[in-house]
């Protein structure tokens, strides 16, 4: 009776906070005030006004074609806060919107909790929504709980300019792009479903303590820099694509274990990507798994220690700019390589059948003409030179 009586509250309660983030209040920008200072927590910025001074605890900040101010600061240190997290941050429309934390020399937290699964949200046609330091102080990302960093547009944009943590991951959605350029401290698995998500923190670690990263079909992740991951991130393709960096100056990666569960595409680029040994990891058995734009060790390259790959991995690989089906591990890191018979002994067999059939009928004719071979010695040959008494 006692467990039926927690099991019942519980489920009230988790009602009840389903309900209260489904209802969360929604303050839309309408601001005019410059970015110098605290405009977020200035009432008549948003609409409706409020007297805590614009979002807080568990409300949803819109951002759309109202209001010049495109530069949002938040002052964290002033004693009244944002302590808590904001439900969600949503660009509809309009110009580009930047919100950065305007303390002076001191780092505040923006904690996202998430509304009805989202946490940012980007609809705009081609605007870009920012979330960055300040001049002098540090705006750390929390993201309190799993959730959906949403772009619609495959022209849109959302970055992640401050440090970002949390213990969930997050799931990228919509065709659009997601910039993560700080290093930061985020757990969890992230998922991108769609568009495009970019590693690009200058000092690497975008995504070194992840626990995983899974590319669906459509969507791609981009090495822009160098040891965006991390030995302990595990990669799984899922139809995705993940791509190294470009430029023609090799830079360095590092990964955890490779999962092929459909087929999908490593576009090496500049990157020389060093997977853990992935010998252990089941692969689906009908999934290819496609290397474009492979230059070998000496423009990049990808290795998995030897013996990092099994037989029946390594036939699932396909270097579609050459043509080879088949891969092979080299050298003492394990690299990466097509098969180098591949293509000599497809050649020859095309060749040989090629002139099979074209010389069928004569070889047909030849062989029906054969004589066949008969046992014993063979008989004097007649000399018509010679009489028969000499």
């Amino acid at each position: 009776m006692r467990n039926l009586f927690f099991s019942s509250l519980l489920a009230c309660v988790v009602l009840w906070s389903a309900l209260v983030q489904g209802h969360a209040a929604e303050f839309v920008w309408t601001g005019g005030s410059s970015g110098t200072g605290d405009s977020w927590r200035q009432a008549n910025n948003w609409n409706p006004s409020s007297s805590q001074g614009g979002p807080g605890t568990g409300d949803v900040a819109i951002f759309g074609s109202n209001g010049s101010a495109v530069s949002i600061g938040i002052n964290f240190n002033d004693g009244r806060g944002l302590t808590n997290a904001v439900a969600a941050i949503v660009l509809t429309n309009g110009p580009d919107r930047t919100v950065s934390n305007r303390s002076p020399n001191s780092t505040g937290t923006l904690q996202l909790g998430g509304w009805q699964g989202v946490l940012l949200a980007n609809r705009s046609a081609a605007s870009v929504l920012t979330l960055q330091n300040g001049a002098s102080s540090v705006m750390r990302i929390d993201l309190t709980t799993g959730g959906d960093i949403h772009v619609g547009a495959a022209a849109a944009g959302v970055v992640l300019g401050g440090p970002v943590f949390g213990h969930h991951g997050f799931v990228k959605t919509g065709a659009g792009w997601l910039r993560l350029t700080h290093s930061n401290s985020l757990a969890g698995t992230v998922v991108v479903s769609g568009g495009v998500l970019e590693l690009a923190s200058v000092t690497g670690h975008s995504l070194g303590s992840a626990a995983g990263v899974r590319l669906e079909s459509g969507a791609s992740a981009v090495l822009v820099a160098a040891q965006q991951l991390g030995a302990g991130v595990a990669i799984e393709l899922a139809g995705g694509t993940l791509r190294g960096a470009g430029g023609a100056s090799v830079v360095a990666e590092t990964a955890g274990t490779l999962t092929l569960s459909a087929s999908s595409t490593i576009d090496s680029g500049a990157s020389a990507i060093r997977f853990a040994d992935s010998s252990a990891v089941t692969w689906d058995a009908s999934a290819t798994l496609t290397i474009t734009n492979w230059r070998g060790a000496a423009g990049g390259g990808l290795f998995f220690g030897t013996g990092g790959l099994t037989s029946t991995q390594l036939a699932q690989i396909y270097f579609a700019d050459l043509g080879v089906h088949g891969a092979q591990l080299v050298g003492p890191d394990g690299e990466l390589t097509p098969i180098p018979e591949a293509p000599v002994t497809a050649a020859a067999a095309a060749l040989l059948a090629f002139i099979v059939w074209r010389e069928r009928r004569r070889l047909g004719q030849w062989w029906r003409r054969s004589p066949a071979p008969r046992g014993g010695v063979p008989g004097p040959t007649n000399d018509t030179n010679h009489s028969a008494d000499g």
